[in-house]
């Protein structure tokens, strides 16, 4: 089946389907990409209330797991804000690259941001965490399918539409980007370090490294390489590369902050 239909049209056919918005004698006259698009679109709108129904009940479901996985012991309860250390460590989400991403990943990365801003409420030591450049689509994202977001708590995320270089100093901003030829040791606390908000699929590269050039600001890489071997690119989700941040402030130890982030089909185990 062609990927640009979802699985819930099937056994239809393009050739004898009944758009909403037009008529049939129209919908045959657009090429077949259009034509797809389309009916993809009107079946999700007819089964969008079904679908987040089912969404809904999946949540519900994964919430009574957990509470019987903390009633059983086997993970820990979740983390009151009282028993949550707080260190001086800085992070920034950079979102300037709306352009760059389809719809689809637009939401994929706004869901990773949200990710982001859950781990660092249950972190054993929060951060100061910064999304920069909320704007474009994104911005509308959040403003719209994501607006539980305004009753965010400051303390675990901030959301800008500024650009970093005017909230901290540029001697202290390093961008975290694959590749850079430098790799960092550490995480200093005089440091504010910059994860690229982008789903890029490998289309860009050198994009956030070419960024920081031009910026002129410090870029490194996190030691993967050092401590793990991966079966493809390292390439990570922004809230896995941000887990693995907050993981080694926790431990800390490099390789124990990868093998608990990095998806195990990502490793090269041979």
């Amino acid at each position: 089946m062609d990927e640009t239909v979802p699985h819930w049209t099937a056994g239809l056919s393009v050739d004898s389907y009944e758009p909403k918005e037009m008529s049939r004698e129209e919908f045959q006259l657009l090429p077949r990409k259009q034509q797809k698009r389309i009916m993809k679109q009107e079946m999700w709108d007819r089964r969008a209330d079904e679908f987040k129904e089912k969404q809904r009940q999946k949540n519900r479901d994964g919430r009574r797991r957990r509470k019987e996985r903390v009633r059983e012991g086997e993970i820990p309860p979740r983390r009151k804000a009282e028993d949550q250390a707080r260190t001086g460590h800085r992070f920034v989400i950079d979102m300037d690259f709306d352009d760059k991403m389809d719809d689809r990943e637009i939401k994929s990365i706004c869901a990773q941001v949200q990710r982001c801003y859950a781990a660092n409420r249950q972190a054993a030591r929060c951060v100061d965490l910064h999304i920069t450049q909320l704007h474009g689509r994104c911005r509308e994202r959040f403003d719209t399918g994501l607006s539980q977001h305004a009753g965010w708590a400051v303390e675990h995320i901030k959301m800008e539409d500024k650009e970093y270089p005017d909230l901290f100093p540029l001697e202290s901003l390093v961008y975290l980007t694959a590749d850079s030829p430098n790799v960092i040791e550490t995480l200093d606390e005089t440091k504010v370090y910059i994860i690229g908000g982008l789903v890029d699929k490998n289309r860009y590269p050198r994009l956030t490294l070419d960024k920081a050039e031009r910026q002129g600001i410090q870029h490194a890489q996190l030691p993967i390489g050092r401590y793990v071997q991966m079966s493809t690119r390292k390439i990570m989700t922004v809230n896995q590369i941000f887990e693995m941040l907050l993981r080694f402030i926790d431990v800390p130890d490099w390789k124990a902050a990868f093998l608990d982030v990095i998806p195990a089909r990502k490793l090269d185990n041979e």
